[in-house]
């Protein structure tokens, strides 16, 4: 056991140091859907999704480009647009993203009772894998050739980055969780684990937040008002906040 615990601290402490070669200094926001793909809709408003998570990830934005002038934040879209999956995460990964944060709203299926309250997202490990082959051919901003440059060095070290990038998620989304609940009437219906292409093909830490459902009149009727929205802004911000402490912290 003891041994064991030994294993596991080095290899957070290997991961973290790969982490460690870059300074958070580009944020990527992913306001989800746009465009010709306007995602779900409210029950009682007809909303869309779209039109919901774009001004949260706007105000996201702005308040990390106020309060950190040094940090870069990239959007996949300020707009209207339809930007495909995959883009999305090209466009975090050749601007040399450290994070990427995708927002959305959340429906509930048609079998299923009634649903209210934000769901946070990280990558899945069964997904691990595949996310590591996509970390070796496009997260430019690791110097492999710090620790080798073989086919085998590569596959160990993106793991290795990998491993640091779910522990920051990790740490992110319940970040993200408890500042959501304490500055917002939304309640939290947990952390999960998904294979979303979002998650796995950005390489660097990544959360998905379902900001609330828009199948929940109460969640709806919170989430059209302007205020409301600031104030999600605001909570996650909080959070990034907290995160970026703990990414210095480690660094």
């Amino acid at each position: 056991m003891r041994f064991m615990n030994i294993f596991v601290m080095l290899i957070f402490v290997i991961s973290v140091s790969i982490l460690a070669q870059n300074k958070l200094d580009v944020i990527v926001l992913d306001a989800g859907h746009g465009g010709k793909d306007p995602g779900t809709r409210g029950v009682r408003s007809g909303v869309f999704e779209k039109d919901i998570i774009l001004p949260i990830t706007l105000k996201l934005g702005q308040l990390i480009e106020m309060n950190y002038p040094h940090i870069k934040v990239i959007y996949t879209r300020k707009t209207d647009e339809f930007i495909e999956l995959k883009e999305r995460t090209r466009i975090a990964n050749s601007t040399g993203g450290k994070l990427f944060i995708s927002i959305h709203a959340n429906h509930k299926k048609k079998e299923e009772s009634d649903k209210s309250g934000t769901e946070i997202y990280i990558l899945n490990r069964d997904r691990m894998t595949e996310a590591v082959h996509i970390t070796m051919n496009e997260d430019i901003s690791l110097k492999y050739s710090l620790y080798g440059n073989d086919t085998t060095d590569m596959f160990i070290f993106s793991s290795l980055a990998r491993n640091g990038y779910f522990i920051l998620s990790s740490h992110l989304s319940s970040n993200f969780e408890s500042n959501i609940t304490a500055n917002t009437p939304l309640i939290s219906r947990g952390i999960y684990q998904s294979g979303f292409w979002v998650l796995a093909g950005a390489s660097m830490p990544s959360v998905l937040i379902e900001v609330g459902y828009l199948s929940s009149e109460t969640d709806e009727s919170y989430l059209i008002d302007q205020k409301a929205q600031t104030d999600i802004a605001e909570a996650l911000f909080s959070a990034f906040r907290s995160y970026k402490r703990y990414f210095e912290i480690l660094y």
